[in-house]
């Protein structure tokens, strides 16, 4: 809705379209003026205030209100920085994942968290027939999963409350479904400094994962091994997290 006016998809996809044509100008000029955007992008001026406007309040760019100029915001900083980070800790994690997998002959990934999931950075897979396969991209809810939960524990609890839905999905019949089983489990990760699945994620799998952090604490991102529940079996996961901890270690070193 614009103006108090119902937006047809084609109207919609439209605005959308011009608040990044703007986003890229900006990025582009380091800061622009409701003049330049309505020149450069061919449309009014009234259009082109509407849009700096909104992608101020959105906190997407910035206005002094003393300026005419709007500039770079605070959530566009933050994704830029974001993008940036992930990229850099992929780059800084490859040579370890490989090394740990070769050790462990077993498939090792690297996980970041975005809110209530988790997404596959990278990954190396072993070389057993039975094994667990690397789909980059992948996204799960971050609390049935060993790097998601091993994330989740460094967060404030209210925090992990707030951004995790109220009815917690289930991906396979061991999800942790309760808030309360989920706030003890995240209590004894935080304990003992790693997080298990134990055919959380899907039927007849099992992980351990532990959070790399960087030189000040703050996590970067979650590193796991993925196996069968016949090859990683609860009783090894403590061995295993151990060998996570030091590959965790390496990559933080590398910042």
């Amino acid at each position: 809705m614009v103006d108090g006016k119902h937006l047809s998809a084609t109207e919609a996809l439209a605005s959308v379209t011009k608040a990044l044509d703007v986003l890229v100008l900006a990025y582009d000029r380091g800061e622009v003026g409701v003049t330049e955007t309505a020149r450069e992008l061919g449309i009014s001026r009234s259009t082109a205030h509407r849009i700096l406007v909104t992608l101020q309040r959105t906190g997407f760019l910035y206005h002094d209100p003393g300026q005419r100029e709007y500039s770079a915001g605070p959530q566009l900083v933050r994704m830029g920085l974001a993008a940036i980070a992930q990229l850099d800790v992929r780059r800084q994690a490859r040579r370890p994942l490989e090394e740990l997998s070769e050790k462990l002959q077993e498939t090792v990934c690297l996980y970041s968290l975005d809110a209530a999931v988790v997404r596959l950075l990278d990954g190396v897979e072993c070389r057993h027939v039975l094994r667990v396969s690397v789909l980059l991209g992948q996204e799960l809810p971050a609390h049935v999963t060993a790097a998601g939960k091993a994330l989740l524990a460094l967060r404030d609890p209210a925090d992990v409350r707030a951004t995790l839905p109220a009815e917690l999905p289930a991906t396979a019949a061991g999800s942790i479904t309760e808030w309360p089983l989920l706030e003890v489990e995240l209590e004894e990760v935080r304990v003992r400094g790693w997080a298990a699945d134990l055919e959380e994620s899907a039927h007849d799998l099992h992980g351990v994962g532990v959070a790399i952090r960087n030189r000040i604490g703050d996590p970067l991102a979650a590193i796991s091994v993925y196996a069968p529940a016949v090859r990683l079996r609860e009783q090894d996961m403590p061995a295993v997290a151990t060998a996570l901890q030091e590959t965790a270690s390496t990559i933080a070193r590398a910042e």
